[in-house]
């Protein structure tokens, strides 16, 4: 990576990361969430280069993992990041920092994952979103569904018409609004232009490869 690239503190940041998790972990604010259940924070990347996933809570499959993003069809965005760095072999973790609109799994009753509640998106954005931004200070945040776009944005946005289209925040952050590629999105994926879960994966690489080589100048892909 260049030098212009590596200015922050990796040391600092991480050392305010992991205050910030201890508080984190402790919350039981949402009632409607138990057994809040989080995500691990020594698994979510690299504050390093002010670059950041968001997505809206994690899911089950990612949680068994202990990986972000790892269920098939989340899979989806760890293939384009493979694509867009290509030749060179790198972990999305290794070059963004990634986490969740709401920190705890939204678990429905038969123990499926449901979409968070606004309550909870409301929470959890207020006590913990905010705070980890004001850590991360990130240069670029790429938000995953409608829930992580607003939260992100700080205002709402059709996705459908959004998507792929880079905005700025209430506070001047660079977000790119995405469709997930859930099964419950293929109607809104159709309604951005997007024709297949294929197609989907070669824009976002292209996306990805375009946002990285502007931010990250000097790192030659």
């Amino acid at each position: 990576m260049s030098e212009a690239a590596s200015d922050r503190s990796p040391s600092e940041a991480d050392r305010n990361l992991q205050r910030w998790w201890r508080a984190t972990i402790r919350c039981r604010e949402c009632r409607t969430i138990a057994p809040w259940r989080k995500f691990p924070a020594q698994n979510r990347g690299t504050p390093r280069f002010g670059l950041m996933i968001l997505g809206e809570a994690p899911g089950r499959v990612s949680l068994d993992n202990g990986r972000g993003f790892s269920n098939p069809r989340n899979l989806t965005i760890r293939r384009a990041f493979a694509r867009a760095v290509a030749p060179r072999q790198l972990e999305l973790e290794e070059l963004f920092y990634i986490t969740d609109t709401v920190k705890c799994w939204p678990a429905s009753p038969s123990g499926a994952n449901r979409a968070p509640r606004a309550s909870e998106v409301q929470r959890c954005t207020s006590r913990h979103l905010g705070s980890e931004l004001g850590i991360i200070r990130p240069r670029l945040i790429l938000a995953f569904g409608a829930r992580a776009t607003h939260a992100a944005l700080g205002y709402p946005v059709k996705l459908s018409l959004a998507h792929g289209t880079a905005r700025r925040s209430v506070t001047g952050i660079r977000v790119i609004p995405l469709m997930h590629p859930s099964t419950a999105n293929i109607a809104g994926m159709r309604q951005a232009g997007i024709s297949s879960l294929s197609d989907y994966e070669r824009r976002l690489a292209r996306l990805m490869r375009s946002e990285l080589r502007r931010l990250l100048p000097g790192d030659s892909r």
